[in-house]
């Protein structure tokens, strides 16, 4: 097998079409199948079905294409040692972060991104966990922001900054009157969530007891905005990450009540692939969110 064989098989895993795989190798298409026909025979396996639309790698060609991303990494890497480019912060750079975070984190990190790393070709993609630990093993991304602590073989961890949850209440809820509110008091009923999937979701529906009735209106949303704006219109509550105050207007801060005692809340961490080429431009990345972090909970308390 050949490097180029590996380049056009992790082609057409994110293609999943062979007429677009090959323009992109710049290869005609039959040229393409024979190439990806001869590495399968080679291994002995077949690494796609070729029956499904869009083309769908078989479970034992994940495996193989997983690792042939690790192969063309360290190629990569060779090449940079070679030019004494190993750490240098220029190229392609992708970045997975999760809603909860991106609207409120990626306004004011980007820029500060650009100012510092300029020859950084950055690529942001807002998604979830599970989505973001899949792209890092796969090699779709270089690096993710998470508010959970995943662990899982072949990535590491770092956390950058710990953040309190906020109820956001109504003025016609009974607790709006509460200076602090504990969690037990905090009634699954009436607190509008995030839709399934999101690991915030899970986070509050662990603070608020159990629920004893239904608001009447079922609503499922991946927008923590809109939350908020329900609670302003129809009335009732929501948890709210820190983060959230970095964009929350003045005006509508009379509506946060804190969580007494102050436990519930998510440690915000940095997840990229162990031994990655671009592993120093992750660790800045981190740097920068942990420093940026700070300075604005400093400019929100102030």
């Amino acid at each position: 097998m050949t490097l180029d064989q590996l380049r056009y098989l992790v082609a057409l895993d994110e293609e999943r079409n062979f007429t677009r795989a090959a323009e992109r190798v710049f290869l005609t298409q039959p040229a393409l199948s024979i190439q990806i026909r001869r590495l399968e025979e080679e291994l002995g396996v077949r690494l796609f079905d070729r029956s499904k639309k869009p083309l769908e790698p078989t479970e034992i060609g994940k495996q193989v294409i997983a690792q042939a991303r690790r192969v063309l990494e360290e190629a990569e890497r060779l090449k940079a040692l070679a030019r004494g480019e190993e750490g240098v912060f220029q190229g392609p750079f992708r970045i997975g972060v999760i809603p909860t975070l991106a609207p409120y984190l990626l306004p004011k990190l980007l820029p500060r991104l650009k100012a510092r790393f300029p020859a950084l070709e950055l690529s942001v993609k807002e998604t979830l966990t599970p989505g973001i630990l899949q792209g890092l093993l796969e090699g779709h991304l270089d690096a993710g922001l998470i508010g959970t602590e995943e662990r899982a073989p072949g990535l590491e961890v770092h956390p950058l900054f710990r953040e309190t949850f906020l109820a956001y209440v109504s003025p016609q809820h009974p607790l709006y009157h509460q200076q602090a509110l504990h969690p037990l008091e905090i009634p699954l009923e009436d607190t509008w969530v995030l839709a399934e999937g999101h690991c915030f979701r899970e986070q509050v529906l662990s603070v608020c007891r159990p629920s004893l009735g239904a608001k009447g209106v079922e609503f499922q949303s991946g927008d923590l905005e809109t939350l908020v704006l329900l609670v302003e219109e129809v009335g009732g509550l929501t948890l709210l990450p820190e983060v959230a105050l970095w964009t929350l207007p003045r005006e509508k801060h009379r509506h946060l009540r804190p969580l007494d005692p102050p436990q519930a809340g998510r440690t915000v961490n940095l997840v990229l692939r162990s031994g990655a080429l671009k592993r120093p431009v992750a660790l800045a990345l981190g740097e920068e969110v942990r420093a940026l972090a700070e300075a604005l909970r400093l400019e929100a308390s102030g």
